[in-house]
């Protein structure tokens, strides 16, 4: 495919952001907690324990509506009655607001540092309030599972260490006190029933986390278009980090952009160093539910780079665009994760381009839910998985990488059916971005492949010839 890529001057894509962003209703939550404790008990527990701070919340806001913000929390919910939110002094007025059903219980602990602390109890006290037993098989829920491969012993938790202590003493207490020697045998990592490619809940999507996602992803669309139109000489990442416009919705990642040699690191964060013609530029932006990425030069053409790097077109850029448009089309349900690695290692050998991450993984609220991208995987893509192209290739020097990063979601019949009837403006925005990236970028995505952004394979690959970008022909 890379001899049909050419670069092309092409009318960029249409941007929006909706006036109205879609929420989710409480009927959402109610099914995603049946599907948990049927779960539950399918794998032999009685309660799940999930543990959320700042930057790790995805698990405990698909249950509970809500992040924590400032503290530590717990969502504590067993095979009946209402999920228990222990939560410290600053959130724990969310249950009020959540479309969710919860009660709370006020654990002063989790609250900042100096901070009351009146009338406070032990953590297993509190535990014990949320529903946790003696002799009851507990789950906990962070954001990591570990298997084999990881090299970490069966029975590895990602929580902090005084919520799995308080944890194993409750379930195993013994009459002395303390935890007995069976307690470790009731408490286990059950991160991968959210999270696992296999069948993790979060990795399917309902028709209203479909539309709620899409509105995440106009937004961070808007702001990486505008950036693209603002890039130039003498303005400093700063500068053109100000076109990131979240709007007040929550960031899913620490906003990124780099110019120059410290592109070569490029999760680091935006500084005052100014652009110049020649330097290259990477960037990563995303709020809850969506992430774009682009890496280009901030020049005119290829005169603009240096001598030795004016190759970065043909031998670089158009491989890597290549092979997105080639894992857009072939990117469906029922393929196998190792279907697309295999493409892309075929596509973009890694020992000249450099990657050393995965062809693409689940996104949601959080950035990276899992992959099913891994060597070998027998892991089936399937309807309401949310994808993201993602492929970060790192040649050597003096050649910079390419990077474009968007996301898709994969939807049957029935689920494309429910997402027109309810709700007709996404629907057509998907028909408009199909359109644009089948007849313009000249890629067959398929109509079960429904692209979320705005931007969707859209890549200029010299950032001041604002008109000119890759395509297929």
């Amino acid at each position: 495919m890379t001899s049909r890529v050419k670069l092309l001057n092409i009318p960029p894509p249409h941007s929006e952001i909706p006036s109205q962003c879609p929420e989710l209703p409480p009927e959402v939550y109610q099914a995603r907690l049946r599907r948990l404790r049927r779960r539950m008990k399918e794998v032999g527990l009685d309660q799940v324990v999930i543990y959320a701070d700042r930057e790790h919340a995805a698990n405990f806001a698909y249950l509970a509506g809500f992040g924590p913000r400032f503290e530590e929390a717990l969502l504590v919910v067993g095979l009946s009655g209402t999920p228990q939110a222990v939560l410290g002094t600053e959130n724990i007025d969310m249950v009020r607001y959540s479309v969710a059903e919860l009660e709370g219980i006020h654990y002063p602990t989790f609250s900042l540092i100096g901070q009351p602390r009146e009338d406070v109890k032990s953590l297993k006290d509190i535990l014990r309030d949320a529903g946790l037993e003696h002799g009851m098989t507990v789950g906990t829920v962070g954001w990591k599972y570990y298997d084999a491969k990881d090299g970490c012993p069966a029975g590895s938790f990602e929580i902090p260490h005084y919520i799995v202590e308080a944890t194993l003493e409750v379930v195993g207490e013994t009459s002395s006190g303390g935890s007995g020697a069976n307690a470790w045998s009731r408490v286990r990592n059950a991160t991968g029933i959210f999270m696992s490619p296999y069948d993790g809940l979060r990795i399917v999507l309902e028709p209203e986390q479909v539309a709620v996602f899409e509105h995440a992803a106009c937004s961070v669309a808007n702001s990486m278009l505008a950036l693209m139109n603002n890039a130039d000489v003498g303005k400093t990442e700063l500068e053109l980090a100000s076109c990131f416009q979240s709007k007040g919705a929550p960031l899913s990642v620490h906003p990124m952009l780099s110019v120059g040699e410290k592109a070569r690191f490029g999760l680091t964060s935006p500084t005052g160093r100014r652009a110049k013609r020649g330097d290259f530029m990477t960037t990563a932006y995303g709020i809850e539910g969506a992430l774009s990425c682009r890496a280009a030069y901030i020049a005119l053409d290829e005169t603009d780079l240096l001598p030795a790097a004016q190759d970065w077109l043909e031998h670089i850029a158009m491989p890597y665009f290549a092979t997105a448009a080639t894992w857009f089309e072939t990117v469906r349900i029922g393929i196998k994760g190792h279907e697309i690695w295999d493409m892309a290692e075929t596509l973009l050998p890694r020992p000249k381009f450099g990657w050393n991450l995965n062809p693409g993984h689940f996104i949601a609220a959080d950035e990276w839910v899992s992959t099913p991208f891994v060597p070998g995987s027998d892991v089936k893509l399937q309807s309401g998985n949310y994808l993201q192209y993602d492929v970060i290739i790192a040649p050597d020097p003096p050649h910079f990488g390419a990077n474009l990063e968007d996301g898709i979601v994969l939807a049957d019949d029935e689920l494309r059916d429910s997402i027109r009837a309810k709700y007709p403006d996404t629907w057509a925005r998907f028909e408009r971005r199909r359109q644009y990236v089948r007849d313009v970028l000249g890629i067959n995505l398929g109509d079960e492949v429904l692209p979320m952004s705005d931007i969707l394979a859209y890549y200029r690959p010299f950032l001041l010839s604002r008109g000119n970008a890759l395509a297929v022909r």
